[in-house]
């Protein structure tokens, strides 16, 4: 039991350690782009239109980290639901490099193929459809919760405010890593690879809510379970497309993004389960 623990534990501190620094990044820019970009609308909506393709590309960089950055972008209004949606869709985590270590090179190319292609259509799907209207009424940047006065905006208190944020957040990710790590650990894997067994159409399905769970933990799984056999690449695809670690939590953890966050995920699901489904027909 102990050992259990503390392997959740040291699996759970990895993942955040990797992520810290580019947290600390994106807070940093995100609060030069409130006082620094303010003024300029018209270079939002230029980069607003082609969001689904940077998404899709940004998303595609083997870090899990990346999914939680653009989560972050999003909740301070500097991102489209579409071009967020995108980072989600084509995030692989730590898929490529197990992949790659398993001999699997010709499938993680494939991958990434998939998934930046997955991306991009479905990214531009549902600029045009779902989040057209909010797309084209977008408010204006939120402010960041960052407390910063007086003549103090460019001081350490400013780089302070930074850091606490950047500690708090990866307090909160470490907590619940912590907890789902555990869960992993007492299930097993070999009863969630027994559960998803059968190679059917419905198994994208069941990838893509495994997916769901916010853990960095989840691409090392559904790659484990792809190279056993134990699911197709239709539900590799399917899983690793909804598996977009921190950026869930951190969209939930925004007070400005938590009522955003169900139709964001909403659309990251459905799309992943087409993909998933239409790659499982194709290759399997």
């Amino acid at each position: 039991m102990a050992h259990l623990i503390l392997h959740a534990i040291t699996h759970s501190l990895e993942d955040v350690i990797k992520s810290a620094p580019i947290l600390l990044i994106v807070y940093a820019v995100l609060y030069w782009i409130e006082h620094k970009m303010r003024a300029a609308p018209t270079l939002m909506d230029k980069a607003q239109k082609v969001g689904p393709v940077i998404g899709a590309l940004a998303g595609s960089v083997p870090q899990c980290g990346f999914s939680a950055a653009a989560s972050a972008l999003f909740a301070e209004g500097f991102l489209a639901p579409a071009t967020l949606v995108a980072v989600f869709l084509a995030t692989s985590d730590e898929a490529i490099p197990l992949l790659l270590s398993g001999g699997a090179t010709g499938q993680a190319v494939l991958l990434i193929v998939v998934k930046i292609a997955l991306a991009v259509a479905g990214g531009y799907v549902l600029q045009w459809t779902i989040f057209h209207r909010s797309n084209r009424q977008a408010k204006a940047p939120v402010h960041m919760d960052i407390s910063h006065h007086g003549d103090h905006c460019c001081g350490s208190s400013l780089f302070s405010a930074i850091v606490l944020r950047t500690v708090q957040t990866c307090l909160f990710l470490l907590g619940i890593m912590v907890v789902i790590n555990l869960a992993v650990e007492f299930v097993g894997e070999d009863a969630i690879s027994s559960f998803l067994l059968g190679g059917s159409f419905l198994q994208p399905v069941l990838c893509a809510c495994i997916g769901l769970i916010p853990s960095c933990a989840i691409s090392v799984l559904l790659s484990q379970l792809y190279l056993s056999g134990a699911i197709g690449f239709g539900g590799l695809v399917a899983g690793l497309s909804t598996g977009a670690g921190f950026g869930y939590m951190i969209l939930l953890r925004e007070k400005s993004s938590r009522s955003r966050a169900l139709p964001v995920i909403a659309a990251t699901w459905v799309i992943a389960v087409i993909g998933g489904i239409l790659c499982q027909f194709i290759w399997n």
